[in-house]
């Protein structure tokens, strides 16, 4: 509070005033009531006690004790209504008492500012812990400035604006019909992220106001400052991640690939060396072997080189009105070399039905899912491609006859580099690349697939196509 405002001090007179007016009332009468001068003392001590407390200033507490002093003598002290002090031990009581007055005065003023300061530290420790509290859990630098920004409002009623260095910016800097009048900065670990500003219409800030400003400022910095080592630690395990994903999938490729290449490379020779004395059937047997690898490496490399474009926005999807049966026709024709030990059972609808697809990546998506049942499926055993249209969809259903999809991987089977636990048929075990083209293909068409394990043992994969035509082209990154 300013002492030196006229208005302070008209204000802390009057009440110095009516104070001790009221106690010289209250003197007076217990004077005419026969009550000596000693217990009127104490009805003026109150009366500095009160002071001290109503204007909560020692100054006035004094002042209210030296006038008490001059009315004592004045009004209780012989020779009355003068300020002739004719005996000694009269004026040592007046000294006794002056002294009194200003001690408890003072003793007073200084219990009421302690009460205010813990007060004030109390509404600033509630203020700390709301502002810690609001920005502890407090995710993206949108919210953060937000709620910082929403803080001062709320506790100031100022308007303010904030300024980051990477750009960012929040809040008007100077709307119409006020004026900058604060500029804090915010801060970080090494570093100024940014500055915080407040507009008013006032000439200054408030004690109170500047630590709420300036206790928003450091907790917004403490968030951004968290968000930023929280943004790089997730870039640099997403590198990691990365980095662990490309060398799982060389990895992979150099195993996969080597395994028919060494196979092609083992049925050449022997045909070549031994051409002459092997039987027709024999040649015959390493021919249709030599195929069934070649098949495999093509799908192989279609898998990988989708992948790669998925990865890289470059797989572009062109819809056209397809017959279903042409594309499963198609889809058949590339995987005959490898389903001849395997009776397939084909099911198709008896009228022709045309859905709205990129033909291709949808013969690769069955040619996908063929495969996958081959390599699960015993020789013999049989295979099932089921179509069944129905009003607004074209549902595509492939059932093998193996041992089913582990339990655990069934919810993640169309991840990348995910591989079934399950023996494999044909010793040939994937990359873990074809269902999750299919997965990225499917979506989007806007379509759905998921797996299932059958009753009678096997698995069975189901995708549906939409029978209305969507977007013509589209790029299928976001659906992986």
């Amino acid at each position: 509070m300013n002492l030196r405002a006229p208005g302070v001090r008209l204000r802390h007179a009057l009440s110095i005033a009516a104070v001790l007016l009221a106690a010289t009332a209250l003197s007076l009468g217990a004077s005419a009531l026969g009550v000596g001068r000693e217990s009127v003392s104490m009805i003026y001590l109150l009366g500095v006690l009160m002071v001290t407390v109503v204007t909560g200033n020692y100054v006035s507490g004094i002042a209210a004790a030296f006038i008490s002093f001059m009315l004592l003598n004045f009004f209780f002290t012989s020779p009355t209504y003068t300020f002739v002090i004719s005996q000694s031990a009269d004026l040592i009581t007046l000294l006794f008492f002056l002294i009194t007055a200003m001690i408890s005065g003072t003793v007073m003023s200084l219990l009421k500012r302690q009460r205010e300061l813990a007060q004030n530290n109390e509404k600033t420790t509630r203020l700390l812990y709301e502002f810690a509290g609001g920005f502890m859990h407090l995710n993206g630098e949108g919210n953060i400035i937000r709620r910082g920004m929403n803080y001062i409002h709320r506790h100031t009623g100022l308007t303010s604006a904030v300024r980051l260095n990477n750009g960012a910016a929040y809040g008007t800097d100077e709307p119409a019909g006020e004026s900058i009048t604060a500029d804090f900065q915010i801060p970080g670990v090494s570093r100024s992220l940014g500055s915080l500003k407040v507009q008013t219409r006032t000439a200054g800030l408030t004690a109170e106001r500047e630590l709420v400003l300036k206790t928003v400022a450091t907790l917004m910095g403490t968030a951004l400052e968290r968000e930023i080592i929280y943004s790089e630690r997730e870039k640099i395990r997403i590198a990691m991640e990365r980095e662990k994903m490309r060398s799982t999938f060389l990895r992979s490729i150099a195993h996969d690939l080597r395994t028919p290449l060494t196979a092609l490379a083992g049925s050449g020779t022997l045909l070549y060396e031994h051409y002459d004395t092997l039987t027709e059937q024999q040649r015959r047997d390493l021919a249709l072997s030599m195929s069934e690898e070649i098949t495999w490496l093509m799908n192989l490399v279609e898998n990988i080189l989708n992948m790669t474009r998925i990865n890289e926005d470059k797989l572009i999807i062109a819809k056209e009105d397809e017959v279903v049966d042409d594309v499963v026709g198609e889809a058949l024709r590339h995987m005959a070399s490898l389903i001849h030990s395997r009776p397939v059972q084909v099911k198709l609808p008896d009228e022709i039905v045309t859905a709205p697809m990129d033909g291709k990546l949808i013969v690769q998506v069955i040619v996908n899912l063929l495969d996958n049942a081959v390599r699960h499926t015993p020789d013999g055993s049989p295979i099932s491609l089921v179509i069944s249209p129905e009003k607004d969809q074209v549902v595509f259903e492939v059932a093998d006859s193996g041992q089913g999809i582990d339990p655990s991987l069934i919810e993640n089977v169309f991840d990348s580099f995910i591989r079934g636990t399950q023996p494999v048929s044909d010793g040939k075990r994937g990359i873990g690349l074809g269902l999750a083209i299919c997965k990225a293909v499917i979506q989007a068409h806007g379509g759905m697939i998921w797996a299932e394990n059958l009753a009678r043992g096997g698995a069975k994969i189901t995708f549906t196509l939409p029978r209305e035509e969507g977007p013509c082209v589209g790029t299928i990154r976001e659906s992986l």
